[in-house]
């Protein structure tokens, strides 16, 4: 695929944020200041940024140009941002949501190549994966000012602009075009996991071999540390933030959570979250929270999603596509269910 970064790339560890997500390095220091810490060839360098892709990220890298690794991979994320927001007007993804139903919008390679692969998530899964849930989301409050429990007539309605199907591509033309006005496309549910692995991709070429990312639940690891040690992640307990379930020794590996712990409200006692079902318009109840093991950040992100709404009985066809994954799923009732490679991970 064309564009500064590759959607195939090598990719690392994902991580969401401490309060909200289902994987925390354990050797992060959250606490620092944002400011690099040390330098040179065997000494840390950490930076954070708040913000970007409504996210908290924090870079851990080892090497002499660590430092200006990090400078160039936060430069990239912002870029990414920049093209694939929904919530950006400015956005690639925001001008083709407004033109839905008038004509194609020309798009960046890479923000066409994000969509293409959104669009291959969304066949493989039959559905559960489906970047036109947009306007579902927006209804339930979800990227807006207030939380609310819409009425079973307004979900329908809603539901009537939900299809992959009616996104058309035209990679001739590099164009994206939304076939009924009103549909929209959302693309959070990858694009973080593919500025994750540009990130990486740009901390390699600038000679970085060991280092952590921590975008806002997308975690790559790269490498060891200079002691031979690796990284260590420990994925969260849904329901105890505070807590984990266990933990995985990581090595050029990317894993994502996925949960109904990161954005939700309650309304009379029931948790309604932000991962919505396609084929009921309702939050999805499958799982609790999903954690996937993979090279590539971009795919781990969208698995992560898909899964949670398919849930590990009716997954088998969409990991035989990736036969490199684990996931970990934390069931409604708390049980844990694994499937594919997780050799790394060790429970509590």
């Amino acid at each position: 695929m064309k564009g500064r970064c590759t959607i195939m790339a090598r990719s690392g560890i994902s991580l969401r944020q401490l309060a909200a997500a289902g994987v925390l390095a354990a050797s992060l220091a959250l606490s620092s200041t944002g400011c690099q810490i040390m330098s040179g060839a065997n000494r840390l360098t950490q930076r954070e940024a708040y913000g970007i892709m409504d996210t908290e990220i924090v870079i851990k890298a080892y090497g002499r140009k660590a430092s200006s690794g990090i400078d160039k991979a936060l430069a990239e994320i912002a870029r990414l941002d920049g093209m694939l927001s929904s919530f950006n007007p400015d956005s690639e993804v925001s001008e083709v949501n407004r033109q839905a139903g008038v004509k194609p919008v020309k798009v960046s390679p890479e923000t066409l190549a994000v969509v293409d692969r959104a669009l291959y998530f969304a066949s493989i899964s039959g559905g559960a994966f489906d970047p036109t849930i947009f306007p579902v989301m927006r209804l339930w409050g979800f990227g807006g000012p207030e939380y609310r429990v819409p009425s079973r007539a307004e979900i329908e309605q809603a539901l009537a602009l939900v299809d992959y199907r009616n996104v058309q591509l035209d990679k001739q033309e590099s164009a994206v075009f939304l076939v009924q006005k009103g549909m929209a496309i959302d693309l959070g549910a990858i694009a973080k996991g593919y500025a994750v692995d540009c990130m990486a991709e740009v901390l390699r070429k600038e000679g970085v071999s060991s280092f952590l990312i921590n975008a806002g639940g997308n975690v790559y690891a790269q490498g060891i540390k200079p002691d031979k040690t690796g990284w260590t992640v420990a994925v969260i307990d849904p329901r105890k933030p505070e807590d984990y379930l266990g933990i995985v020794k990581a090595r050029d590996i990317s894993i994502v959570s996925s949960g109904d712990y990161e954005r939700f409200f309650e309304v009379n006692g029931v948790r309604y979250h932000h991962i919505m079902d396609p084929g009921t318009g309702y939050p999805s109840r499958t799982c609790r929270g999903t954690t996937v093991l993979l090279p590539s950040s971009t795919d781990a992100d969208a698995l992560s999603t898909a899964l949670f709404i398919l849930g590990p009985d009716r997954s088998d066809a969409v990991l035989s596509k990736f036969p490199r994954a684990g996931v970990i799923y934390v069931l409604p009732d708390g049980e844990i269910a694994t499937k594919g490679i997780v050799d790394d991970f060790e429970f509590k």
